[in-house]
């Protein structure tokens, strides 16, 4: 299920502070039967106020069969400057048995320019004039800048977003922006609803901060990529649902272990 990670950009976390690691355990599943993987989500900081933030995923069960073996992982890296998240780097990496590409992003904010440096590795198997099982690896490297401008990436974006809700009225279209948000202009549109009935029937939990997060890129089913997110008292996504992915159902994440350490 390529589209699974997508469910855990919104980790939000509010508890920021210096010499402190969180971590945050996810479980997946498609519908209400049909387990996907797991998540686990990380977030560092030092006593100099740079943070590391990572998010990895892996495929369970008959999915990770059916995936090759499917994993992601997604990495912010930066400073939290007046408790803000400014990322430097954002890095994203998808793997299988046969297939891993890493993109990594450098965001120069003097300049405004985001250089990418994507880079692929592929094997490929074949046999041998004795009928041996062999591999073989190709390698390709491109390097090029990104042809818009985000000051955040998919991951601060929800850290930060804390402040900016507040401010946001109910049924108002509020458009953001975020590197790995979408393949065009990394758009994102954020939309509170003021009757709270159809989002309440997704999202069965008592947080009174729920909105719909569309990453606006066709996910399956999913015309736009509506994201359904419940923030807890503590400011973390404890639920989030990724609706109509494929005929039978939607996609759903819920927070099953929180660790705060100093």
């Amino acid at each position: 299920m390529k589209k699974f990670i997508i469910i855990l950009y919104i980790l939000t976390l509010n508890l920021i502070a210096s010499n402190m690691q969180i971590n945050g355990i996810y479980d997946i599943e498609y519908g209400s039967f049909l387990p996907l993987g797991t998540a686990d989500a990380k977030l560092i900081i030092d006593e100099k106020n740079n943070y590391e933030l990572s998010i990895s995923a892996q495929t369970t069960g008959l999915v990770k069969v059916l995936s090759n073996n499917r994993s992601e992982e997604y990495k912010s890296l930066g400073k939290i400057i007046n408790g803000q998240f400014i990322p430097e780097k954002f890095i994203k990496i998808k793997k299988d048995n046969v297939k891993e590409r890493i993109r990594e992003y450098t965001i120069d904010k003097n300049d405004k320019k985001i250089y990418v440096n994507d880079y692929t590795e592929i094997k490929s198997k074949f046999y041998d004039s004795k009928l041996n099982v062999k591999y073989k690896t190709l390698k390709a490297q491109n390097n090029y800048i990104l042809d818009y401008f985000a000051k955040d990436d998919i991951l601060s974006l929800f850290f930060n977003l804390k402040e900016k809700f507040s401010k946001f009225k109910q049924n108002i279209d509020y458009k953001l922006k975020a590197l790995g948000a979408n393949k065009t202009k990394g758009i994102i549109n954020i939309f509170i609803p003021k009757d709270k009935k159809e989002i309440n029937k997704y999202l069965n939990t008592k947080s009174n901060m729920k909105f719909i997060a569309y990453i606006n890129q066709k996910v399956f089913q999913s015309e736009r990529g509506e994201l359904l997110i419940s923030i807890n008292k503590k400011g973390f996504c404890d639920y989030a649902v990724l609706k109509d992915v494929l005929l039978l159902g939607d996609i759903k994440g819920e927070l099953v272990s929180l660790k705060v350490t100093n």
